[in-house]
């Protein structure tokens, strides 16, 4: 449940909160020596996430060579894999439910691209860019379909059912941002319930499964599942972070793209409070305009510098990554547990 604002979570992480600065260490590599422990189960992985699907169509076949041929750090799918090492899975299910993780991820960006008119995700085209939208919509649910075999081929109603709820909530995330689109008034706990929504649900999914499919205990699912819930805030908090103060050459993602797409994130809701009536007389001004301009972004992104409002997103991620550590104290301190932990603290340590 969320109570109250990013920042009433006010634990204070162990290892410092990272400030927020153009000079950044190669996250790439941070996040590669993390995966280490798994890099063979996600090398296996590669390929089967196509063997898995089927398709019969030339254009289908395309799209998914595209989307799942080698892109992306598959992160759902490693945290997975890294909690089954934790509570002990590795039956039949193991791999199949690992693809499970990245096809729900995987269907859901096909489709957000095409909301969104994205014509560039991790440094290529978009599908919809290139076979159409209505394709690329297509082999989206394609994809769905398929991740819901699997699930029932488990037998675990639970498993079905914790999936099936976090596409649910991944589409009416998706709806409620939406309808909140350049709208300057909209409220951290909208932002808040948006991140649960598209993001949390599905990490806490990913690191609870290995527990129900192995029969852990309830504290076990339980602990797992916070676990990924937190670290899907911070991962998105960074993320929002990161679309002010990153570079598209180094993360795979076009930069300064939320505003002008009407998406307003936290390093913007909190200029409300801290930027003076006639700055944010400006700002808002601004998120009503159809288009902005490069001049118009440069004063904005010197107002999110002046006020540091990214660095404080960075601020609330740490909170969110420390309560996700705080979940896995229920585990006794073991290699399977560092290596969650590390990988934890990779995903938002980018930043020297």
């Amino acid at each position: 449940m969320i109570t109250g604002s990013i920042t009433s979570n006010t634990q204070t992480p162990t290892a410092g909160t990272p400030s927020l600065s153009r000079d950044m260490l190669n996250p790439k590599q941070l996040i590669d020596e993390a995966l280490l422990p798994v890099a063979g189960d996600l090398e296996a992985l590669g390929p089967l996430l196509l063997k898995l699907l089927e398709c019969n169509t030339i254009s289908g076949n395309h799209i998914l060579n595209h989307v799942l041929a080698g892109g992306g750090k598959r992160i759902r799918p490693a945290l997975f894999f890294l909690a089954s090492r934790i509570v002990g899975y590795s039956g039949p299910h193991l791999n199949p439910m690992a693809a499970v993780c990245e096809y729900v991820h995987t269907a859901s960006l096909l489709h957000d691209d095409v909301i969104d008119s994205s014509t560039v995700r991790r440094g290529k085209p978009t599908p919809n860019c290139i076979w159409g939208d209505e394709a690329a919509v297509l082999v989206g649910d394609l994809i769905y379909a398929r991740a819901s075999e699997l699930m029932a081929e488990t037998g675990s109603l639970e498993i079905v059912s914790m999936f099936a709820r976090a596409i649910r909530l991944m589409s009416d995330g998706e709806l409620l941002q939406l309808e909140h689109l350049f709208n300057p008034a909209m409220s951290e706990e909208t932002y808040l319930k948006i991140i649960k929504h598209k993001t949390a649900v599905l990490l806490a999914a990913a690191c609870k499964a290995p527990a129900v499919l192995g029969g852990a205990s309830a504290a076990d699912c339980e602990a797992l599942s916070e676990f990924g819930r937190c670290l899907g805030y911070a991962f998105q908090l960074l993320d929002d972070a990161l679309d002010y103060a990153g570079t598209d050459s180094i993360f795979g993602k076009r930069t300064l793209a939320d505003f002008p797409e009407g998406k307003i994130t936290l390093p913007i809701i909190l200029l409300k409070s801290l930027a003076t009536p006639a700055e944010w007389n400006f700002v808002e001004s601004l998120i009503h305009e159809e288009s902005v301009s490069a001049a118009s972004m440069k004063k904005i992104l010197e107002l999110v510098d002046f006020y540091d409002t990214a660095g404080k997103t960075l601020e609330a991620a740490s909170k969110w990554t420390e309560s996700a550590l705080t979940a896995l104290a229920h585990f006794p301190p073991n290699s399977a547990r560092f290596d969650l932990e590390n990988l934890a603290n990779r995903l938002l340590v980018r930043f020297s």
